[in-house]
């Protein structure tokens, strides 16, 4: 929720000491006569005057101060796998609404907000994304296309497993979110992967298991059935398979490579 300051602002708690003016990163705010005035039409409710503000003349709840220790957090992250192999259990309402609800601290590049995320859950409904797929795959079959296809990408068996009746798209996910982001957001990949990665290491510390799905998200824009009028106008950014795992990893991952440049 977008913080609209002078709504919030309570006058009498005000100590007029300025540090709302000086934190604003669009400078929305000027003091006047002792006293913030808000410009509506330069401000990005990014909330900065509120979190700063040292008697709280906002009304923003208390910040917790229980951060997670940089062990804590080396440990989540090092819990994270991807699950392909989903146990019989599915994540109940309250659980899939607290999983997706950390997406109210999720940070954008440009304080643009509006992420959608698009929640399908339950065999059925997650069963009927696939079928277009394999029955598209079995016309582009006749042109002999998706053989050559297979041929150079090395996924004939991968193919053949699909049109054969198993879900090689979604793995058997019992839930599938797709999200999206503001087409006319000039950050909106990224701020779409970053609220995405976000759920997907809530998840792990709620004993849930994803699966970052670049298949379903590379052929979205083919597989018309998939689309919504409630998302037009915007574009999909990320797509994760989400469920309690059948089998628990035992041993740490490798470490993956990296570099790093000084300059």
């Amino acid at each position: 929720m977008t913080l609209f300051p002078e709504e919030k602002f309570s006058r009498k708690d005000c100590t007029s000491c300025g540090t709302c003016a000086g934190v604003c990163p669009s400078h929305a705010i000027q003091m006047c006569d002792g006293y913030p005035a808000f410009n509506s039409i330069l401000c990005i409710g990014c909330g900065h005057c509120g979190v700063f503000c040292p008697v709280n003349a906002f009304k923003l709840e208390p910040l917790s101060r229980n951060a997670a220790t940089p062990q804590q957090l080396r440990s989540l992250l090092e819990a994270r796998r991807t699950i392909r192999f989903y146990s019989d259990k599915v994540p109940s309402e309250d659980e899939i609404d607290t999983l997706i609800s950390v997406l109210s601290q999720s940070p954008t590049g440009v304080n643009q907000q509006g992420i959608i995320v698009r929640v399908v859950k339950g065999a059925d409904a997650v069963g009927s994304l696939v079928k277009p797929v394999r029955k598209m795959l079995k016309i582009l079959s006749l042109t002999g296309l998706v053989h050559i296809v297979g041929k150079i990408t090395g996924m004939s068996d991968y193919i053949a497993r699909l049109k054969g009746g198993e879900d090689m798209i979604f793995r058997g996910a019992p839930v599938v979110l797709f999200f999206f982001v503001p087409r006319k957001n000039p950050t909106g990949r990224a701020d779409g992967v970053i609220a995405a990665t976000a759920v997907m290491y809530h998840a792990v510390s709620m004993g849930m298991g994803t699966l970052w799905n670049g298949v379903a998200e590379r052929i979205y824009p083919f597989t018309w059935s998939w689309h919504t009028p409630k998302t037009r106008g915007t574009r999909l950014t990320a797509v994760l398979c989400i469920g309690y795992p059948a089998l628990e990893p035992k041993w740490k991952t490798p470490p993956r490579i990296y570099s790093v440049l000084n300059s």
